[in-house]
């Protein structure tokens, strides 16, 4: 089931885009087309595969109390996480996790953008002037669903589950209740701040991986099971999984995460460098592969023009020389991944344990991005891959007691860390059903690439349904690696009614703008001619429509 979901998903992606860039945008008609020729295609392609002896088969090996233990908790967990990913509460729309809240609310926007947008590739939703710079292929394959008739939240809902229950399966085959374990239980000491009443992930930069990256980050639902399957493959070396289909899975896997295409390439060097037995295969599958995979990347890239992120960050997010650090967020984790890299002795297992362990040691000292903590895109990555490793060729050949200390020592605070924050105190509004409605009704007469001047926060209701604005919130415009700063500046002057205001909008590409109660709260001195009114929100045409 897995792979034929994986392959559903990325075959719909890709035949939508081509239509959307065909056909200018997307429609109905495209999206089921879309849906339609990838089921077909992945049935096919499914079927071929299964026909194949040894395909795709599970380890007979008996599955331990404690491994049944760690399958349980991650039902459990998917089910809370997804199925109250987004709920109402009277009027309020609502997220479970304070990690949502932005990520959550840039992905409504994008969804609902993508579905609507006429021009390909699309320019950006969140600052005027710019393409759009983002691994969509969740997104985009939610808009899909959308224009079918599957209202969003549904969507979001189903899908999230979706991608839970083969991110397991593919977790599973990995590594076992390791690698499931490793998701959803990493952490160092912060746990025992629960005793004193506080929130640990907010005490600490390595947060919990399930909550803090798998939830959040939408596109690791596809990026992180087609991932796993491949690792899977390349570890087992059964020939399981066709060569077409690794590359295929390659090629398309910067359109959902960029960071795992980096990942898995430096792995596959690695792997190349280490296994000289294997390195034709590798070069061939890089090959065919790379070069669709960098073109998917500069796609996302708004066609190259990401300006360069990577810089030195001794430290990762580290303040001040503090050894604590590391303990605090790692535990024993760091000391044993250490060992196991020193003592590793299977040519094998050297593969995969040495380059996952540079990529994450580059992490400690070279920021990928902006902001350091998106490291943890890369990260996430080395940790998963290592911890099957560390756990079968360090741990389990000691002692029974030595292994259940370490398994409490490894796993036991991120447990407490998982089970506080899916507890039933959370719930964080993003959006009110009437504010949406009354937005609606206001933007129902400007074209869907209509540019609207708006205050600039990241759950306003003109960019949650989907029309781009001039700069969105400040910490996604940063963290996308955007120059924003004079368009920002722009905006907040038309909207503090500066002299030339009008002819500025104007000649900025300004549609419209839209005035509520949040402008007025975060603009009381504003000088526009209607930023007293009483009887909001109301929209002031800028451009006729």
């Amino acid at each position: 089931m897995n792979l034929f979901l994986l392959l559903f998903v990325a075959f719909s992606v890709v035949a939508g885009l081509l239509f959307a860039f065909i056909g200018h945008g997307l429609g109905i008609c495209s999206a089921w087309a879309s849906l339609m020729l990838a089921g077909m295609g992945a049935v096919v392609v499914t079927m071929r595969i299964q026909k194949q002896p040894s395909s795709f088969s599970f380890s007979k090996r008996k599955i331990l109390f404690w491994e049944w233990f760690v399958i349980i908790v991650f039902a459990f967990t998917s089910l809370r996480s997804f199925l109250w990913l987004i709920y109402h509460d009277g009027d309020f729309i609502k997220v479970l996790s304070p990690n949502n809240l932005g990520d959550l609310s840039f992905h409504i926007s994008l969804i609902h953008y993508l579905s609507k947008v006429t021009s390909w590739w699309p320019a950006s939703p969140i600052l005027i002037h710019e393409s759009l710079r983002y691994p969509v292929g969740m997104d985009f394959f939610n808009s899909l669903l959308l224009l079918i008739g599957i209202p969003l939240e549904q969507g979001l809902i189903w899908v999230g589950l979706f991608g839970a229950c083969i991110t397991g399966m593919a977790l599973w085959r990995w590594g076992r209740g390791i690698a499931i374990a490793a998701l959803l239980f990493n952490g160092g000491l912060a746990g025992i701040l629960v005793w004193r009443g506080m929130e640990p992930d907010t005490q600490v930069a390595w947060k919990n991986l399930f909550l803090s990256m798998f939830v959040t980050q939408r596109g690791f639902l596809f990026a992180l099971p087609a991932g796993l399957l491949l690792l899977t493959e390349w570890k087992n070396r059964r020939r399981e999984l066709p060569f077409s289909c690794q590359v295929f899975l390659l090629a398309v896997i910067p359109l959902f995460s960029v960071h795992t295409f980096l990942f898995l390439a430096a792995i596959m060097v690695g792997i190349a460098i280490l296994l000289p037995e294997v390195r034709r295969n590798f070069f061939m599958l890089a090959l065919c592969s790379w070069p669709w995979a960098l073109l998917a990347a500069w796609m996302v890239s708004g066609g190259g023009t990401t300006n360069s992120m990577i810089a030195w960050h001794l430290g990762w997010m580290q303040e001040g020389n503090r050894w604590w650090f590391w303990i605090w967020n790692f535990g024993i984790s760091l000391p044993l991944a250490l060992l196991l890299v020193i003592e590793v002795r299977k040519k094998a297992a050297r593969a995969f344990v040495w380059p996952a362990a540079a990529i994450f040691l580059s992490c400690c000292v070279i920021r990928f991005a902006p902001w350091p903590w998106d490291n943890m895109k890369l990260m996430i990555w080395s940790w998963l891959t290592i911890a099957p490793f560390l756990w079968n060729d360090l741990i389990a050949p000691r002692a029974r007691w030595i292994q259940w200390l370490s398994a409490f020592v490894l796993f036991g605070s991120g447990f407490v860390t998982l089970g506080v924050g899916l507890d039933g105190r959370h719930g964080y509004e993003i959006a009110r059903q009437s504010e949406l409605a009354a937005a609606a009704a206001l933007l129902s007469r400007f074209p869907a690439d209509a540019v609207i001047a708006a205050a600039p926060e990241y759950n306003h209701p003109v960019l949650l349904l989907g029309h781009p604005i001039v700069a969105g919130y400040e910490g996604h415009l940063w963290s996308h690696g955007l120059r924003y700063q004079e368009r920002l500046n722009v905006l907040r002057s038309i909207l503090q009614g500066a002299p030339g205001w009008e002819e500025n909008a104007r000649a900025f590409g300004v549609s419209a703008i839209y005035w509520s109660v949040l402008e007025q709260e975060l603009f009381p001195g504003s000088q526009l001619p209607f930023a007293k009114e009483v009887l909001l929100p109301i929209i002031y045409p800028i451009l006729v429509p």
